[in-house]
């Protein structure tokens, strides 16, 4: 059950959170859609409770607000085209109306300066410390003015002025004493986290540069020793992607693998593929002709030396997802839907899907790339082998994708060209 209603919040926070916005509002964003995906569960046990009591009590205010206020909680946790400020204004605006309703109907023995107290702290968290101090400022106008109506028109209508006017003044000073130092300590923290994650930003963008540099100056040590790649590392990095987010949306069961992340990883570690043949020797890398089957059959390693070579990488930077991928990547792109492939003979849905996306990517460069022992395919040729070969070389779903997005392939091979 727990995680059952763990899965459910998650989804609520997902479906409803912006997908544009920096890390400190992504951040108070899962507070306040958190907040309100638990709030109306866990607080229909005290609203039953109040509504029942205070129908045996007679307080039938009571039943009204309560009510008034679940419901207007349930229409900003279930109304999907409120905007993030929208949904903040409406929790204060509900929970300031449920604590000056329970001053007005309970007086201070509830739990009214409580709730009016959570308000200024929330807009702090939620939005920042000015909108926090603006809240502080309309309480106390409030509190005053439903003071002034009281001793003017309708003596005796507000119970928490009951205590009398000298208490009344401390009650007021004490809370606004106490919502002045929260919001001012929670606009430091937050602060201090907004610049901290900025720190953090910088330094991950440095590094993700640092990896990239590295990934390409490692990639082209391959591509220099085959005179023939040309721009190859650069147009199937991005065969790859468009791939991958077509699968993405194409199959729940592949979006469930290809999130955004995976898809940036998958497209990032794709140069790496041939890095293996660095292992290979030049007279058969760079052997103009056919190969002979022992030479084939040493050329079929570089599979297995990139392997080797990015799986030692990473044994050296501990837990490393990227090397882990690529490696993944350069060991199994060669294998075959039927298990016709190398170097292990994978079948079917054993090949992990990253090298299947490979091979696709892979082979239809290769195609319509001209080579000194063959003229280059066309587009039109190199869908039509690649569509005859799904499901004995290629995975059908890749294939699929391929059709799907072979606009893009040509426009990326056109910007990409050798020429």
């Amino acid at each position: 059950m727990k995680n059952f209603l763990a899965e459910k919040l998650h989804r609520y926070i997902l479906r409803r959170r912006s997908s544009d916005c920096d890390s400190l509002r992504c951040a108070q964003e899962k507070i306040l859609y958190g907040m309100l995906g638990i709030s109306w569960i866990v607080l229909i046990v005290p609203y039953v409770l109040g509504v029942v009591l205070g129908a045996r009590a007679g307080l039938w205010m009571v039943v009204v607000v309560d009510t008034l206020v679940y419901s207007l909680l349930l229409y900003l946790v279930l109304k999907p085209s409120l905007s993030y400020h929208a949904r903040v204004y409406g929790v204060l605006g509900v929970i300031q109306f449920l604590a000056l309703a329970l001053l007005l109907i309970t007086g201070s023995q509830g739990a009214g300066w409580l709730w009016l107290l959570f308000t200024p702290v929330l807009a702090s968290l939620l939005l920042s410390s000015r909108n926090g101090y603006l809240v502080v400022a309309s309480n106390i106008g409030f509190l005053l003015l439903i003071a002034a109506i009281d001793v003017l028109f309708v003596p005796g209508w507000a119970a928490f002025l009951r205590v009398g006017p000298a208490l009344f003044a401390i009650m007021v000073g004490n809370y606004l004493a106490i919502s002045v130092i929260l919001v001012f300590m929670i606009g430091r923290l937050l602060s201090s986290l907004e610049d901290t994650i900025e720190a953090v930003q910088r330094g991950a963008g440095e590094l993700q540069l640092t990896q990239e540099v590295t990934v390409d100056t490692m990639a082209s040590l391959a591509e220099y020793r085959d005179i023939e790649t040309g721009n190859h590392i650069i147009r199937t990095r991005h065969y790859v992607a468009a791939l991958a987010r077509q699968l993405q949306q194409q199959s729940s069961r592949h979006a469930a693998i290809l999130d955004d992340s995976a898809i940036d990883l998958l497209s990032q570690s794709a140069p790496l593929h041939d890095i293996g043949k660095i292992g290979v020797p030049d007279e058969i890398l760079l052997k103009p002709g056919k190969l002979t089957a022992e030479e084939f059959e040493e050329m079929k390693k570089h599979t297995v030396y990139g392997k080797d070579a990015l799986m030692h990488a990473g044994d050296k930077l501990g837990s490393n997802h990227f090397l882990q991928l690529a490696a993944e990547v350069a060991w199994t792109h060669h294998e075959k839907w039927d298990g016709s492939g190398y170097p292990r003979g994978l079948s079917g849905e054993n090949i992990p899907l990253s090298g299947r996306i490979m091979a696709v990517a892979d082979v239809y460069d290769a195609l319509i790339s001209r080579r000194v022992y063959k003229e280059a395919y066309t587009h039109r040729e190199a869908l039509a082998y690649i569509g005859e070969q799904s499901g004995r070389m290629f995975d059908p779903d890749v294939v699929k994708a391929l059709n799907t997005v072979a606009d893009d392939f040509v426009l990326i091979a056109q910007k990409f060209s050798d020429q």
